[in-house]
């Protein structure tokens, strides 16, 4: 996201926000409801988006609990989080995209950690219920699961000499210990393009092992880029990477050289799949649960 673009957005929030807590203190309901519901819509939809910062992702998750606590406030006329609370989220917004971080958040978590969440749609229009395996689907759905730093790892490329030549490509991730026991594991969609020497996928993993426990587990990540085989109708690992927790870096793109199959969970048999210069590159971001 480019920084003018980040900077149009934190502009329109911070609009909208003061929009819906002026009409909460006036004590227009529907409107400071609408308001808010608006907002949390919005916010929600681009919690998704590329290279947003681990402290960011952090910040918009809680600004969409918060405003959808306020929601659930106002139609129910239970002040567990009140309109004083909201006018406490101004300099949350101000911060949001400018790489500053607040000492601590300015509202107390038991205030909106319960809450139903407002749902993203595109444009900021209010979603029901429905596309059920979207990218903030699978957030939530980790955050509420998992106890501590949720690790999300955006999958961009692979680069592959022959990298056109494969049929619904996908990478499936591995987390596992030492003793090749996995974790956790997920497959990402078909790749979305294949460019001569790159098989671009651009998608979100959310892990569901936290940071804390992978640390405890000395587990290490492993990607495994697997193709269709159509005479013999069958899905075959092509290549493979893995990652060391050590190299794992908060809001920071890695580039994992590749290895020849087969994929050795014990790291002990690996062999270079290519002399060129070709990589698995891999962005990932914290957020806490």
């Amino acid at each position: 996201m480019a920084e003018l673009e980040r900077d149009r957005l934190r502009a329109s929030w911070v609009d909208m926000f003061q929009k819906a807590v002026q009409a909460d203190s006036w004590g227009q309901v529907v409107e400071a409801q609408e308001d808010y519901q608006r907002l949390a819509s919005i916010i929600a939809a681009q919690q998704g988006a590329p290279y947003i910062a681990s402290s960011d992702k952090d910040c918009m998750q809680r600004l969409c609990l918060c405003l959808s606590a306020r929601v659930q406030a106002l139609q129910t006329l239970n002040e567990t989080i009140t309109s004083f609370d909201m006018k406490a989220l101004q300099p949350v917004f101000e911060v949001l995209f400018t790489g500053q971080e607040l000492e601590h958040f300015p509202v107390e978590n038991y205030k909106f950690q319960s809450v139903q969440l407002v749902k993203p749609a595109a444009k900021g229009e209010i979603l029901c219920e429905g596309d059920e395996h979207s990218d903030w689907q699978q957030q939530q759905a980790v955050l509420k699961s998992v106890a501590g730093t949720v690790v999300c790892l955006r999958i961009e490329k692979i680069g592959l000499k022959d990298a056109q030549d494969y049929i619904d490509p996908y990478i499936t991730v591995i987390v596992a210990d030492p003793r090749a026991n996995m974790l956790d594991t997920h497959d990402t969609p078909v790749a979305r393009e294949r460019l001569p020497q790159h098989v671009m996928f651009n998608h979100q993993v959310y892990l569901k092992v936290s940071l804390e426990q992978m640390q405890a587990e000395q587990a290490a990540l492993f990607f495994e880029f697997k193709h269709y085989k159509p005479k013999k109708k069958k899905v075959s690992t092509r290549c493979w990477a893995f990652m060391e927790l050590s190299e794992l870096k908060r809001d920071a793109e890695m580039v994992l050289e590749i290895y020849h199959k087969p994929t050795d969970l014990r790291k002990k048999a690996i062999k270079l799949h290519t002399e060129k210069p070709l990589y698995l590159h891999v962005y990932a971001t914290f957020v806490r649960s």
